[in-house]
């Protein structure tokens, strides 16, 4: 089994618990040396975010919690920050990663991060250049992503 099972299901009660942030967690794999959450949370209380919901993949590793869960979206993001595979670029999920972070504090920091991006280290440069140079393409450009990947809730009631 997970060597850590134990904090992982304490993680997700505790989302069950805090339903007021529309977030979930649910494991969809455990193995020896991983266990894969398929986890979900609104976009940024904004215009340009309006009705838009995410989903990411957490892999938790052995040494989870002294190193972070490897983050992936599940479906394409246009953001500076976001690889073209769905990996994403974060300090919180990197270097600045500590172990009294959990699933929540990773959700909200992605939350923050999606109107928040760091432009100068760009994962998709194209983006990181529009959102410079050209503020209001870029929102179009979010904009349409998420009509076409983040617009209907994939929101689990557990």
């Amino acid at each position: 089994m997970f060597q850590n099972a134990e904090r992982l299901l304490a993680e997700q009660q505790n989302l069950r618990k805090n339903r007021k942030y529309m977030f979930y967690a649910i494991p969809v794999s455990t193995k020896k040396n991983n266990v894969t959450w398929e986890c979900g949370f609104p976009g940024p209380d904004s215009d340009l975010f309006k009705g838009s919901y995410y989903t990411v993949e957490l892999k938790f590793l052995p040494k989870y919690p002294l190193e972070p869960p490897r983050v992936k979206f599940k479906n394409p993001v246009y953001h500076p920050n976001v690889y073209q595979d769905g990996n994403v670029c974060l300090d919180i999920i990197s270097s600045k990663w500590k172990p009294s972070m959990n699933v929540m504090s990773i959700l909200s920091g992605l939350q923050h991060f999606l109107e928040n991006p760091n432009i100068k280290s760009p994962a998709n440069v194209d983006a990181g250049v529009l959102f410079r140079k050209n503020k209001l393409s870029y929102d179009k450009n979010v904009r349409e992503n998420i009509l076409m990947h983040h617009s209907s809730p994939n929101f689990r009631k557990m």
